[in-house]
């Protein structure tokens, strides 16, 4: 098992302003993150706010802590949102909760050709649009000569 990512709740309200620690810590009792994932130096969640879309969270460390915090929600006021602070709380207080994965590409890399389509497939039928995304990132791939090229 790989080593266990090191945080502390100093941490996580120092990269805070105004309310998003105590709403974030709202959100963690609340329960409100699920599907957590750790990957090497990665957490990973999706996190319920108070709008009826999840959100996807994620969180980079290197040696001297979080490095780097994403969030797909539409907070802009400085430091991280209140769904960060709610993923980081989950993982110092309930690290087990989180699965532990391989990288992203090791795990697409280890699925057979009918899983992948089947993922695509699932893809494409929720998320609008990404069926003329996907046609297009074949068409790089395997231009109409059949070439093959990189992304």
């Amino acid at each position: 098992m790989r080593d266990k990512i090191t945080i502390t709740r100093q941490q996580i309200q120092s990269r805070t302003v105004g309310e998003s620690y105590s709403r974030g810590e709202t959100l963690f009792e609340d329960g409100a993150i699920f599907l957590p994932v750790r990957r090497i130096n990665e957490l990973s969640a999706l996190c319920v706010g108070s709008s009826a879309a999840a959100y996807f969270v994620t969180a980079r460390f290197d040696a001297s802590g979080i490095q780097e915090t994403d969030c797909t929600c539409p907070y802009d006021w400085g430091g991280d949102c209140k769904h960060i602070v709610a993923m980081l709380l989950n993982y110092l207080h309930q690290p087990e909760r989180f699965r532990v994965g391989k990288s992203l590409q090791d795990e697409l890399m280890s699925l057979e050709k009918e899983d992948l389509v089947g993922i695509v497939k699932q893809m494409i039928a929720r998320y609008t649009g990404l069926e003329d995304i996907v046609e297009h990132m074949i068409n790089e791939v395997v231009p109409w000569n059949g070439e093959r090229r990189g992304f």
